[in-house]
């Protein structure tokens, strides 16, 4: 490279594997592949991911197969050889990946290289403790398991110490990190476009439609496991039933826990309250359920998971009421779109929605407060703010050398 030319090439190093596809492509979820497209209109150069190849990719992603070449960024197979690995980053001017003791060599190589590394995080250790505690029963592998998550943390902050930077999706790893990385980006994951907020026209509508008196509607929306918190969905219902609130909750999504939740719904007689509804197409379905027919989402996550689904949500003009972990209770700082109760108080939660019901002025005002906080963090919006903030990194080639 000579002293006039600059690296110019914006690496994606996702945590998603990537398979391949029965055309010759690679096998990658929509949802990562136009997230890289949207880095790609801020990016002042090519955008490229690599991916590190998995025949076995999970059945609930919504997979599709990508053509190098044909798709708006590049994409290659990821070198295992570190060797390789190092000659293949040298090329580029950012990398950015996901904080992961799996990139504890990544952030050596690019040290030793001097590629700047920024580095995305999503769960705070806290968070992690929490899913081991709703996925794991058994005393013993859980100890195990959180023993592990102790020692990856011990590596993510070894990493950190050496990176160029830091995004953080949500506030949890934002707080925690903040003292390692004091140049830290907070986002709000949405893959909802600003074309698509619901509109002053419909919130104004859905607002005298609030205020009708009629029975609250409520919906979550999710996978159906643990870590979301689905078993306390009956629990809220059947508190809400005796608070004597007139009330519908539409329950959408699957997972492992599907059967054992339309189970208890018929065993606590909540059929005619509480209806799972299966898997809705995002765009074509859920957003526009959203807008049309909710008035509350319910959201029993007993861990702060940063899940895209708050502002997702909040941009259809449906606010938030749920259990105060840590991801949520920093929306709710930080948009004023939500009510919080004590984690996992099913008694406590259902108190604040008959609250709701009689005093439906709240639900308008802070539906509006949610919508608002959408507009400020909609795909778009959070996509420039993230590429500026790689583009600050863009390494001096010259200097390099």
């Amino acid at each position: 490279m000579s002293i006039s030319e600059k690296p110019t090439e914006l690496l994606l190093l996702p945590s998603l594997r990537a398979k391949l596809g029965p055309n010759g492509g690679l096998v990658l979820t929509r949802k990562y592949m136009n997230g890289a497209a949207e880095y790609a209109k801020y990016w002042p150069g090519p955008v490229t991911t690599l991916a590190y190849l998995d025949d076995h990719l999970s059945d609930d992603m919504d997979h599709a197969e990508y053509m190098p070449g044909a798709a708006e960024t590049g994409l290659e197979i990821r070198p295992i050889d570190p060797e390789e690995q190092a000659a293949r980053l040298a090329r580029g001017a950012v990398a950015l990946a996901f904080l992961s003791p799996t990139e504890a060599e990544t952030a050596r190589i690019c040290q030793r290289i001097g590629l700047p590394l920024v580095f995305t995080s999503e769960y705070s250790p806290r968070t992690e403790r929490q899913i081991i505690d709703a996925e794991v029963a058994n005393p013993v592998r859980r100890w195990r398991r959180k023993l592990w998550a102790a020692g990856a943390e011990r590596s993510r902050q070894a990493s950190l110490r050496i990176a160029a930077g830091l995004q953080c999706s949500g506030v949890p790893t934002f707080d925690l990190y903040r003292p390692l990385q004091p140049e830290s980006l907070l986002f709000f994951d949405n893959r909802v476009p600003e074309a698509d907020i619901i509109s002053e026209e419909a919130l104004a509508a859905k607002a005298l439609s609030v205020m009708e008196g009629r029975p609250l509607r409520l919906i979550f929306g999710g996978r159906l496991i643990a870590m979301k918190g689905v078993r306390e969905i009956p629990k809220v219902a059947r508190e809400l039933v005796k608070l004597g609130v007139p009330f519908t909750f539409e329950v959408y999504g699957s997972g492992a826990l599907e059967q054992e939740l339309r189970d208890e719904i018929a065993h606590q007689d909540l059929g005619d309250k509480v209806r799972l509804g299966g898997v809705l197409d995002f765009q074509t379905a859920w957003i526009p359920l959203l807008k049309r027919e909710v008035d509350i989402f319910v959201c029993c996550h007993p861990q702060g998971d940063p899940s895209c689904t708050y502002p997702e949500v909040m941009s259809c003009g449906v606010p938030i009421a749920g259990y105060d972990n840590e991801a949520f209770v920093g929306v709710v700082k930080h948009s004023g779109g939500g009510w919080l109760s004590p984690m996992n108080d099913p008694v406590a939660l259902a108190n604040q929605l008959a609250e709701l019901y009689r005093d439906r002025g709240q639900i308008v005002e802070v539906a509006r407060r949610a919508r608002d906080f959408a507009l400020r963090h909609t795909f778009e919006a959070t996509f420039a703010r993230r590429t500026a903030h790689l583009r600050s990194y863009i390494r001096d080639a010259a200097a390099a050398e």
